[in-house]
């Protein structure tokens, strides 16, 4: 079954409870995340990768300035604190998600070939 944007915003919904604007996952394992600007139907939404914000500033006419690692800027229209909300979030959800990803394989190291590994102190039996 293709992964699709639906299925994105869906994960989304259940790890961090966003409903609108919802930022997404594109690859968690290279820390690929974006979040929309404005709600995704807007035909003014941009979508931006959290990873590759150096910074913001706010600009003129409730507007801000977002300069990318690769030092290129532009001004997007949006309020300073509108996208700094929009950040928090995607941060929010890529520390939710990697924290299950983390959790997942910790509990992998507990079973191998579908049995419980013991602990040193478990195969001598008894605790003494």
């Amino acid at each position: 079954m293709p992964i699709t944007s639906e299925g994105r915003k869906e994960g989304t919904r259940q790890l961090t409870g966003f409903t609108h604007k919802a930022p997404i996952t594109i690859d968690p394992t290279n820390f690929i995340y974006f979040f929309p600007t404005a709600s995704p139907n807007n035909p003014e939404c941009i979508w931006i990768a959290l990873d590759h914000i150096n910074y913001f500033k706010r600009a003129e006419n409730a507007q801000t300035q977002v300069v990318f690692k690769n030092k290129q800027s532009f001004i997007i229209p949006v309020s300073h604190t509108t996208l700094n909300n929009q950040v928090l979030r995607t941060a929010l959800l890529k520390t939710t998600l990697n924290k299950r990803i983390e959790d997942s394989e910790r509990k992998a190291l507990y079973y191998v070939n579908g049995s419980k590994l013991m602990n040193a102190s478990e195969k001598n039996g008894a605790y003494q």
